[in-house]
């Protein structure tokens, strides 16, 4: 929720007409300049003026870590936190304070370092080509689509002609696409192992059906009622099922790091914290899946208890 517009000097400041988007989210008003900022390594970075407005946001995004010396900082991904770096802008330059930016602002700038200089530290940098810009992170983001819409209408009413509005909205058709194509091969998938389970249970089942013919009918030759049996061997099943579920579960998610590595991907794309494909509730499908198995398990049990206890002791 990006909102960039050209500035114009005869209209009201972007910043104070949005202004009440603070009281829904995030709201980070500030002006991009048509300049770059070239680092001691020779790497380019993107100017951002900043006001007072601005802070509140700024100190959100970066978990409070507003530099208490120079108010021009640097965040740059792979500095070293707190490093003073000398910035250079045409003829101008600014001893920066480095630090790290938050996944939003990483996401926002694709992962390019931004330098934040105040308008008072501007000077003859104010004078160049500017972009009147915001940054606005809902609390609520079914609420998205009405801000985008006021949003626009307002820009037009005041007399604004160029302005570009960017959301992941205009991405949520073809997430919708390809959540739809990955729950169809979930469920073809599901199925396979559903009926794999099944067999496996079913065969380890079927294999000791001897034993437990022999068993049931000794257990029943002691007096233990048929119903007692049934539900001894499924809570055994039940329990170690349930058991190694929650194992398998842990251990994915101790690993899930190492395996995004592996496989080539940055382990920071599936924030556990954000969300967790490894919960118990998360794997409900599973769950039943193991649960059918060790019924099927217990269908042998119960053959095996209909035989009169003479027929086999004897």
């Amino acid at each position: 929720r990006s909102i960039g517009v050209g500035p114009d000097k005869s209209r009201a400041a972007m910043a104070e007409l949005l202004s009440p988007l603070a009281g829904e989210g995030t709201y980070l008003p500030f002006s991009m300049l048509y300049l770059n900022a070239s680092l001691s390594t020779g790497t380019k970075a993107r100017i951002v003026l900043y006001d007072d407005r601005s802070l509140p946001a700024l100190s959100n995004l970066l978990g409070g870590k507003l530099p208490l010396g120079s108010p021009v900082f640097l965040t740059a991904f792979g500095y070293p936190e707190a490093m003073i770096e000398r910035v250079g802008v045409r003829d101008f330059f600014f001893d920066a304070e480095v630090i790290s930016p938050s996944k939003v602002l990483r996401f926002v700038s694709l992962n390019a370092p931004i330098l934040f200089i105040p308008n008072s530290m501007a000077g003859p940098l104010a004078h160049y080509t500017v972009q009147e810009s915001a940054l606005f992170l809902a609390r609520d983001s079914g609420e998205l689509p009405a801000v985008i819409e006021a949003t626009k209408a307002l820009l037009e009413s005041e007399g604004f002609e160029r302005f570009e509005l960017s959301s992941p909205l205009q991405w949520i058709g073809e997430l919708d696409d390809i959540r739809g194509f990955r729950l169809r091969a979930e469920a073809l998938g599901g199925s396979f192992v559903t009926l794999l389970i099944i067999l496996i249970f079913g065969s380890i089942a079927v294999f000791e059906y001897r034993q437990n013919v022999f068993a049931t009918a000794l257990f029943k030759s002691f007096g233990l009622h048929s119903l007692h049996l049934v539900a001894r061997y499924l809570i055994d099943n039940l329990l170690w099922l349930s058991l190694s579920f929650a194992l398998s579960l842990k251990l994915a998610e101790l690993l899930h790091e190492t395996v995004f590595k592996a496989a080539g991907f940055d382990a920071s794309l599936l924030d556990l914290v954000v969300y967790n494909p490894y919960r118990f509730d998360g794997n409900g499908v599973l769950l039943v899946v193991l649960t059918a198995g060790a019924f099927v398990a217990v269908i042998p049990v119960c053959l095996a208890l209909r035989k009169p206890i003479g027929e086999v002791l004897g």
